[in-house]
């Protein structure tokens, strides 16, 4: 990663993404915990928020096709997100973070931009979120795979209308969901970013 070969406006975008990201964790994500209680720690304002981080990020990315733009994005809103009023949250960090390193990841494969790879980065950060649960519940509560698992199946069991018997079809249709948001979420990226640059005279 080569922070030498970024000039001032790569910088200045690199800010301004990241800037966008953290305030819609900090103000959108706040209204989502309030407005839908009962699915905001489980599955539906996480997914939200995933898909919006993405969107930022790869659009932050279309302006910056250098190694490390996105990670770069990601830190700076998790730092927004530590010195926001609801105080430090590791979990919504770690969150933040592994997104941005998978979706960096997925961007390594060729720096020339290309849907493909926006389409692949955004599934990547999205469908993070599924396992995510298990790793942080575990370091932060101590709770083992087995109750993090029956904890997901009830909320996934009320969430999709399916018995708790079905557990392996909940869990597969809670990771499919997060695959295709996140796969929605980098193609419109590609799209957001490509229309912006077009209106800036960039292509």
């Amino acid at each position: 990663m080569k922070f030498s070969a970024y000039t001032v406006r790569d910088w200045v975008y690199v800010a301004l993404f990241g800037a966008l990201w953290g305030t819609l964790e900090i103000t959108l994500g706040a209204y989502l915990h309030v407005i839908f209680p009962p699915l905001a720690n489980t599955f539906f304002s996480g997914l939200v928020m995933a898909g919006m981080g993405v969107v930022v990020a790869l659009v932050g990315s279309y302006f910056v096709p250098r190694t490390g733009a996105v990670l770069s994005i990601g830190i700076i809103t998790a730092l927004l997100k530590a010195v926001s009023l609801g105080g430090v949250k590791v979990g919504p960090m770690v969150a933040i973070l592994a997104g941005a390193v998978l979706m960096e990841v997925a961007l390594l494969l060729k720096r020339v931009p290309a849907s493909w790879r926006y389409v692949l980065a955004g599934s990547l950060a999205v469908s993070w979120n599924l396992p995510h649960k298990f790793v942080m519940m575990r370091l932060l509560y101590g709770k083992g795979f087995t109750e993090v698992y029956l904890q997901m199946i009830r909320e996934g069991s009320q969430l999709l209308g399916l018995d708790m018997g079905y557990a392996v079809a909940i869990i597969g249709a809670l990771f499919v969901v997060r695959l295709v948001v996140g796969a929605g979420a980098g193609w419109l990226a590609w799209e957001l970013a490509g229309l912006v640059a077009r209106r800036m005279g960039r292509e």
